[in-house]
């Protein structure tokens, strides 16, 4: 599954990426970011569409905070301090976190371990 996303806010040269490529969708001034390992990347729709396409392909995204979809099959360290998720095995590299509700965190953290 591929998705057409863009690197500009206004919606100007879309480009392909692969779903694999996703660690998770972010709603921030009524636009949707996708985050990859390396980019971020613009595309339309609402993150509750988003969340029912991905799940109907049968990817493991979940609602993990009111702004937030992340892949949780991809997630390699969790903070329950701050309640984000990472995608990057060594604490030391700054990852890009994914916040999580702090309402929802034991939540997703036992998917999270349900999944490994």
């Amino acid at each position: 599954m591929y998705l057409a996303v863009t690197k500009e806010k206004e919606g100007h040269g879309l480009e392909n990426i692969h779903i694999d490529e996703v660690l998770f969708l972010e709603t921030l001034q009524n636009r949707i970011l996708v985050h990859t390992t390396d980019s971020v990347y613009y595309v339309a729709n609402t993150l509750e569409r988003w969340l029912n396409a991905f799940q109907a392909k049968g990817q493991y995204f979940e609602l993990v905070d009111r702004s937030y979809i992340a892949d949780l099959s991809k997630v390699k360290r969790l903070d329950p301090t701050w309640c984000r998720l990472y995608f990057h095995d060594d604490p030391s590299v700054s990852g890009k976190p994914c916040n999580v509700a702090r309402s929802n965190y034991r939540i997703i953290a036992k998917k999270i371990k349900d999944l490994k």
